[in-house]
């Protein structure tokens, strides 16, 4: 989705006016999608129930029982469609904010955190708050690095581009005084116009280039699979409580129709979750021709990396715990060592792996 550029006033009421107007946008956008979300699965769930209910009702009738199921479904979808393009909206709505306010500031300002600007000078990068609040910091540019980064949370070419800055760190301590050598990392998104001002200042910016999609589909090479015990545990408890919960519906219908159903959908969803949790209770660690994927078993920690962007795998411990060391110019990611991955990626890329 592209990004809308907003007109920037020229007096300073008006700039505060209109960033207000897009705050309230904003929220309002979002109370739809969170009613619609709600009534999307209000929808479905209804229709569960009418189902539940009109196969162990006797005397309804079956047309109205018919309009009744479809009328549930086909709202909880418009619902369902409704928030998605609410949610889409706000995603653009939020980018257009946050651009506009970087503007505000200066053309050559960028968030790199919450409610904080990166300003690049004549020659130094200026850290500030976009409030005015807190003190103002200056990098020069001889001992700043940037990079050019794709966040790639699924094996494909397609990511999130964004631009990494690395800082010495002692510029970031309150007391001015770090550890020799010592970096910290900031992340940017990487819009056309941070491209520009990086380029304008003559800087080197290191890392992946972007380019359009391939659509290249990646080589799987081998795959390493971690049962996580505990969640397969809880897992296989919520299915077990599930299934007595729409036996005890189903029974329970017969008494009382309306809390039966109830029971029996609960039971339903508790069953399913309980099912597929157990399914996805297990981390993944694969190996593919263009890189390495690592997924937990929550699904919420996950990463690809190309060789292009490693520059070294290697083993340490972590707090006591073994893990393997994924070098990249712009920082490391430390991945579980699992049993085998190590000795594989030693004997088909030697030359990413130390020791």
């Amino acid at each position: 989705m592209s990004l809308k550029i907003i007109p920037v006033p020229a007096s300073a009421e008006a700039r505060a006016k209109l960033l207000s107007s897009l705050r309230r946008k904003s929220a309002l956008v979002n109370v739809f999608f969170y009613i619609f979300l709600a009534l999307s699965v209000a929808g479905f769930l209804g229709a569960i129930v009418t189902v539940i209910v009109f196969e162990f009702k006797d005397g309804m009738d079956p047309t109205l029982s018919y309009i009744l199921i479809g009328s549930l479904l086909g709202g909880g979808a418009v619902s369902g469609g409704l928030s998605y393009l609410f949610s889409r909206l706000l995603g653009s709505l939020d980018g257009a904010r946050l651009d506009f306010a970087e503007r505000c500031d200066s053309e050559q300002s960028f968030y790199v955190g919450e409610g904080t600007l990166a300003t690049f000078e004549e020659d130094s990068l200026l850290l500030h708050g976009d409030d005015g609040s807190g003190r103002p910091i200056r990098i020069p540019y001889a001992e700043v690095r940037l990079f050019s980064v794709c966040t790639r949370t699924v094996p494909r070419e397609k990511g999130e581009w964004s631009v990494v800055l690395e800082l010495p760190a002692r510029y970031l301590s309150k007391s001015g005084k770090a550890d020799a050598g010592e970096k910290v990392l900031v992340q940017t998104d990487a819009k056309q116009r941070l491209l520009d001002t990086i380029s304008a200042h003559g800087l080197a910016l290191l890392g992946e280039r972007q380019a359009p999609p391939s659509g290249k589909k990646y080589t799987l090479k081998a795959k390493y699979f971690v049962p996580v015990a505990d969640k397969r545990r809880r897992a296989v408890i919520m299915a077990v409580i599930g299934v007595a919960a729409v036996g005890g519906g189903i029974g329970a219908i017969f008494w009382n129709a309306t809390v039966g159903s109830f029971l029996a959908v609960i039971g339903m969803f508790f069953a399913l979750r309980g099912i597929m949790d157990f399914r996805g209770a297990k981390s993944l660690f694969s190996v593919y021709e263009e890189g390495i994927f690592w997924r937990d078993a929550n699904g919420t920690d996950r990463i690809f990396l190309k060789w292009e962007e490693v520059v070294s795998v290697s083993r340490e411990k972590v707090g006591g715990t073994p893990a393997l060391k994924v070098q990249c110019a712009y920082g490391a990611y430390h991945l579980p060592d699992i049993d085998g991955v190590y000795e594989y990626l030693k004997e088909t890329v030697p030359e990413k792996v130390i020791g």
